[in-house]
């Protein structure tokens, strides 16, 4: 059983069309008892 779901989590920075950044695309998880995650950019 999941203790946490994550489902279509998305980042985007700035306003202008032209300098948008995508910091995180769209994705989805879960996270079981026990389990560690963590997000790292690059």
């Amino acid at each position: 059983m999941s203790v946490i779901t994550v489902l279509n989590a998305s980042k985007t920075y700035g306003s202008e069309e032209e300098l948008k950044v995508e910091a995180l695309k769209p994705t989805s998880f879960s996270v079981e008892k026990g389990e560690f995650v963590c997000i790292i950019g690059t």
